[in-house]
């Protein structure tokens, strides 16, 4: 018998039936959560005392009970299923009630329908869910997101595989694209799919899709292609008469103003950035200068465009004097884009290249109104993760934080902080001890790591850190301690050398708990 009610896991949480269930607990974050944790358990089931730990760790025990004991009861209610939960101490959902995604997806993996696999994900388990107060909950959400899309990629690698050796070339390639765009750092995928695009005919896209992974690479991670892709990237200019066209980028830029030629009028590229190519245009209904952020064509596949726009949907939700706004994003004839205002002032790190050191107190400005900044969009569950100059613009003065997570769009937006290989997200010179260490649980104290390196900069010249390399860079935050600022800039106050050390210690627990916080320590 088909179950009524389908619970969904794979790119979001929600609970669908027909008719769709009304208002009620099914629609509430811990009852939902509560749903998830027992999909994923499947039939092992979970105790009632990790349901507890998860779901209401700040409760007494007999208060947690309770309320365990109430959502079980509001589920059933709210649901019209009175035989939703199966066993006692240990707890499971009926499929015969309730079927799930997550465990579909699972059986499929294990009976070697891979291609069925992959369709049923539809994106990162419990994507864009966050329960408030539930560390235990998020760690867990954290680790099987993880495990998910590592099944995945697996998934799609033996895909790639099987669809090489029969020399299906159009699936290798399909393949190939769908790895790429789960892991846009991951250079094993990108090389695959290189490998594939060449093995189809379309040498010169192979170039460009090598060219936009070392932008991405150095971009992303301060690195550049390993020698095995370098050797690849050669042989291939070598077979291919002129090598890329010259045109493509003009190309490109007409295809764009084409699609979008009712709404936008592009005027020149700014820059062209690891997954995006940046355009200086003109909002045509409002008349005004407004950035266009453009996704690369060869990450524009299914996967990779839903990422992109679940994750500007996120920042579209962040309203804040220092946080950049966005005026539009959308779909336009297969390109992806997000439209954001055009800051005359530009970039910090343009500043930077152009004095190197600023005044004590207006680097103290910028930092703190930063921090305000990162401050609220902490407070809305977003992570930054990329603090750094080029991600914060100075318009008439004042700061504005750019660059909220595009990049981890592509790479599953917001959860998976590991990828196959161990690639870290962030800029090796301001990345946190934690971000280098891998660690799956970062929070805003990390991102309070990374500001503190952007305000030591802006003060002495070049970051706390620094190195011939990424890697020697990343060791040392973990292996020495920070510099004092005063040793090298005299002129700030011992209140703000303080605080800076404190901001840029090793451990989380010993920095400041909130960007708020610091933000005030700057004000001194």
């Amino acid at each position: 018998m088909a179950s009524a009610l389908r619970l969904r896991t794979l790119g979001g949480l929600a609970v669908e039936g027909n008719p769709p269930p009304g208002p009620g607990a099914a629609a509430q974050r811990r009852p939902l959560a509560l749903l998830a944790l027992l999909a994923a358990a499947s039939e092992r089931g979970v105790s009632r005392d990790k349901l507890l730990a998860c779901l209401w760790p700040e409760s007494s025990q007999e208060k947690a009970r309770h309320l365990l004991t109430q959502t079980l009861y509001a589920l059933r209610r709210d649901l019209h299923a009175q035989e939703l939960f199966l066993g006692s101490s240990e707890l499971r959902l009926n499929p015969q009630v309730v079927s799930t995604d997550v465990q579909e997806f699972e059986a499929a993996l294990a009976q070697g329908e891979l291609e069925r696999a992959v369709a049923l994900y539809h994106g990162p388990f419990l994507d864009g869910f966050f329960l408030s107060g539930a560390p235990e909950f998020e760690r867990w959400t954290d680790g099987e997101r993880a495990r998910l899309a590592q099944c995945l990629s697996r998934a799609c690698e033996a895909l790639a595989t099987a669809a090489t050796a029969r020399r299906d070339h159009p699936a290798a390639l399909e393949w190939c694209r769908r790895l790429a765009a789960l892991d846009a750092l991951n250079s094993r995928y990108a090389l695959g799919l290189v490998k594939a695009l060449a093995a189809a005919g379309d040498r010169a896209g192979a170039l460009r899709y090598a060219r936009t992974h070392e932008d991405l690479l150095r971009t992303e991670l301060g690195a550049s292609l390993d020698e095995a892709f370098a050797a690849t990237v050669g042989e291939l200019r070598a077979q291919t008469t002129g090598g890329v066209p010259r045109a493509a980028a003009g190309s490109l830029l007409r295809r764009v103003g084409a699609a979008l030629a009712q709404h936008y009028t592009i005027e020149r590229e700014l820059g062209r950035g690891g997954t995006t190519t940046v355009y200086l245009a003109r909002d045509l209904k409002h008349n005004r200068a407004v950035v266009l952020k453009v996704l690369h064509p060869e990450l524009s596949s299914a996967v990779a465009a839903e990422r992109f726009l679940r994750q500007i949907r996120l920042v579209a939700q962040l309203r804040h004097p220092h946080i950049l706004p966005l005026y539009d994003s959308g779909e336009a004839d297969g390109f992806f884009y997000y439209v954001a205002p055009y800051i005359e002032g530009g970039s910090l790190r343009a500043r930077l290249e152009r004095e190197q050191r600023l005044p004590v107190q207006e680097a103290l400005q910028i930092g703190r109104e930063a921090a305000d900044a990162l401050d609220y969009a902490h407070r809305h569950d977003v992570l930054h993760r990329n603090v750094k100059p080029e991600n914060v613009l100075l318009d008439a003065g004042q700061a504005v934080v750019a660059g909220f997570g595009i990049v981890r769009a592509l790479h599953v937006a917001r959860q998976e902080r590991v990828t196959a290989e161990g690639l870290r997200m962030g800029t090796p010179a301001y990345m946190s001890p934690e971000q280098a260490m891998c660690a799956p649980d970062l929070d805003g104290r990390s991102d309070i790591y990374t500001l503190a390196c952007v305000v030591f900069e802006m003060l002495a010249g070049a970051p706390p850190f620094t190195g011939r390399d990424a890697e020697t860079v990343l060791a040392q935050r973990v292996t020495a301690s920070p510099p004092g600022i005063r040793r090298l800039r005299p002129d700030v106050s011992v209140a703000v050398d303080a605080a800076l050390l404190k901001a840029l210690a090793t451990s989380p627990l010993e920095r400041f708990q909130t960007a708020g916080e610091f933000a005030r320590a700057l004000a001194v």
